[in-house]
């Protein structure tokens, strides 16, 4: 495009005309869009896109924040956001309706989630991921997620308008029910977050082990468990390298497989990790493309490979153990009205964060939030939650 990036002389306020944009190719794209939305400059000016009343606000603060929306790059204008170059206001699920009409093209952002893993292995790779995600003191994400449930996945919804809690209880009630739980059984949870699972299950007389590889998560779940009194075993390590040389009645794995896309070397180790007769609970955000991801999501939310899980996949592998699949529930708008919670919840947080944890960390996760409600409303996203189970009737493999 011509160079068009020097502020003019308009007045604040002004409409201006398209022949006079600065947006470049930005202005061109979105000028018939179906989702009216307008575009402060950085002069004062405003610009218009759609029919209506504008349903979200673009604020471009600098002449970054020009050039990004001018290249259709989902990744830089994401970056543009990061640096504070541009601000979004209004519904924040609607910005994310023009991203199937933007390139993200980053080649050495995606060779890199591949190379990764086989330079340095997938258990390295995992603790990276994983640190840069959650190694955050728990205080951040304690001020979006459920205060009486801290749970980070989704809930299980009847209606858009229940509360957080009401939602995540009915999913451990579900999961207490599928894995045929009762007092005394001894369970694994791997990931288990901030003790939400753990705390419900210990008060059913359910013994609770652990493992993580954030040291964040362990150091919490450590004090929260003498604080109430629970016997909880929490180990520090990645489910590759686990080896209690015991096994467990249950194994439960919420929102965690997206980080595993080896199945069949996850479904092994199941194996190894549940008894003859025992159940799994896993249920995980689903993409249809294995390693579907954004460059936003690669460098700043989920770094290495991590993967949507992908059910046909899934299900081959599973197919090929001893395994049975006795149910598959999809359960997206669940996942799409816990994330728009969320994202509600951090907005309402947004001074305290910034205060603590700075800017950068509160508008990646804003984005972050929001377009995921988005991807699972628009269906882009997919989630499924599953139980498997290991018979103990002598079929081959299940002793």
């Amino acid at each position: 495009m011509t160079e068009t990036l020097k502020i003019g002389t308009a007045k604040a306020g002004e409409t201006r005309p398209a022949k006079r944009t600065l947006l470049g190719r930005f202005a061109a794209q979105y000028s018939n869009i179906k989702t009216p939305f307008e575009v402060n400059l950085p002069d004062g000016s405003t610009e218009r896109f759609g029919q209506g009343a504008p349903t979200f606000t673009v604020s471009v603060r600098t002449q970054n924040g020009l050039r990004a929306l001018s290249s259709l790059d989902e990744g830089k204008i994401a970056e543009a956001y990061l640096a504070g170059d541009i601000d979004l206001d209004g519904d924040m699920i609607k910005p994310f309706e023009l991203r199937g009409t933007m390139g993200d093209f980053h080649l050495i952002t995606e060779a890199w989630r591949y190379i990764q893993p086989l330079l340095f292995g997938q258990v390295h790779t995992n603790k990276k991921a994983i640190s840069s995600h959650y190694d955050i003191d728990s205080s951040f994400f304690l001020a979006f997620l459920d205060p009486v449930t801290p749970c980070y996945t989704q809930g299980v919804y009847e209606s858009a308008d229940e509360g957080l809690d009401v939602a995540t209880l009915r999913k451990f009630d579900y999961c207490f029910e599928k894995l045929k739980l009762k007092a005394g059984d001894h369970i694994l949870e791997v990931g288990p977050g901030w003790g939400a699972w753990f705390e419900y299950a210990s008060k059913r007389g359910v013994k609770c082990t652990g493992i993580s590889i954030s040291k964040e998560s362990i150091r919490f779940l450590t004090e929260k468990g003498k604080k109430l009194g629970h016997d909880w075993e929490l180990i520090e390590s990645d489910l590759f390298d686990y080896n209690p040389g015991v096994k467990y009645d249950a194994v439960v794995i919420m929102g965690v497989i997206e980080h595993l896309p080896d199945y069949a070397r996850v479904l092994a180790k199941f194996r190894t990790l549940v008894k003859p007769g025992g159940r799994i609970f896993l249920d995980g955000s689903a993409c249809t493309k294995k390693f579907e991801l954004s460059s936003f999501m690669v460098k700043y939310i989920y770094p290495g490979n991590h993967s949507f899980l992908v059910l046909d996949d899934f299900l081959n592998k599973v197919a090929k153990t001893p395994f049975q699949c006795e149910e598959v529930f999809n359960d997206r708008m669940s996942y799409c009205y816990t994330f728009v919670q969320w994202a509600k919840n951090l907005d309402a947080h947004k001074d305290f964060l910034i205060e603590k944890f700075g800017e950068f960390n509160f508008r990646r996760f804003r984005l972050y939030l929001w377009g995921a409600s988005y991807e699972f409303l628009s269906r882009s996203l997919d989630c499924y939650r599953l139980i498997l189970w290991l018979p103990d009737d002598g079929y081959p493999g299940s002793e």
